[in-house]
């Protein structure tokens, strides 16, 4: 009788390979340059976006009302450049917030899963490079792209003045919306398309196919702000495939967040430096 039942070498396979902590084995990340599984799809971005735009919406109407009950009628809003640029500031940021909550709430009650690190916010592995100087390149690095883009903005500027600019008369709406930007933005933005959005794109179309469209998506939400200014949209859909690409190389959004961060950072500097800090505000009209 021969004891010796081995498996050939043929017949030995390779173990397969671990999920992430955290992460359910049903929930595996893909190696070799592929994007990492996520546990929503296609669906939840439709309702996702659904419920965005349902949120502004009701939100939009519920500050109309506050507004109202103290005293500032529907009549005087419609005429009043800097209620109507509080209210949009006030509601973004309100919007935002339950954005944040609906999807840390998703991923924690439905997926069972630790919410920000499901959604792509994890360590950032600068390898050799210490991580103090990693994270002033990637700041550094958004701010020279801010920078960059103001100044291709400028080849072909728009033939009227922008909406968004438009909240620029109002100290306060000034204020409020630059710190928005700086301190809200970046989060939310880089949490919903390079930490929600981009998996779903990557893994199903592939991780080139997701980054561009991530980065068109991106650019063209501005456009509303932009006033349909195609050639400041193409610079934002440009930055939005470099923040995606920066995200799929690094694997975590804390790196897309950064050079995110830098970009609106330096905005927000060089407007309260060409205000005079807020002292000299512009005259768009």
């Amino acid at each position: 009788m021969n004891f010796d039942e081995s498996p050939s070498p043929k017949e030995v396979s390779a173990p397969e390979p671990l999920p992430e902590p955290g992460l359910p084995p049903q929930t595996p990340i893909l190696r070799e340059g592929k994007e990492e599984r996520v546990p929503f799809g296609v669906f939840d971005l439709v309702l996702f976006v659904l419920i965005a735009a349902g949120g502004m919406i009701l939100i939009g109407v519920l500050l109309v009302i506050v507004f109202g009950a103290f005293g500032v009628k529907l009549a005087t809003i419609q005429h009043s450049s800097r209620d109507q640029n509080l209210i949009s500031v006030i509601g973004q940021v309100i919007v935002d917030v339950g954005l944040l909550a609906y999807l840390a709430a998703q991923m924690r009650f439905r997926f069972g899963l630790p919410p920000w690190r499901t959604l792509g916010w994890r360590k950032l592995d600068t390898n050799r490079i210490p991580l103090g100087w990693a994270c002033a390149g990637l700041l550094a690095s958004g701010a020279i792209i801010s920078l960059l883009v103001d100044a291709a903005s400028a080849l072909h500027p728009p033939g009227k003045p922008l909406p968004i600019e438009t909240i620029y008369q109002d100290r306060l709406s000034s204020l409020l919306f630059m710190l928005m930007a700086v301190l809200l933005a970046p989060i939310v933005e880089e949490t919903v398309f390079r930490g929600y959005i981009y998996p779903v794109l990557a893994q199903n179309w592939g991780v080139g196919s997701g980054i561009v469209i991530t980065g068109a998506l991106f650019g063209m939400l501005h456009g509303f702000q932009l006033g349909g200014a195609r050639w400041q949209i193409l610079l934002l859909v440009i930055v939005g495939v470099i923040f995606t690409w920066v995200r799929a190389r690094t694997r975590t959004v804390v790196a897309s967040y950064l050079m995110h961060l830098g970009y609106n950072s330096f905005l927000f500097v060089q407007f309260l430096v060409l205000t005079h800090f807020l002292t000299r505000l512009p005259d768009v009209r």
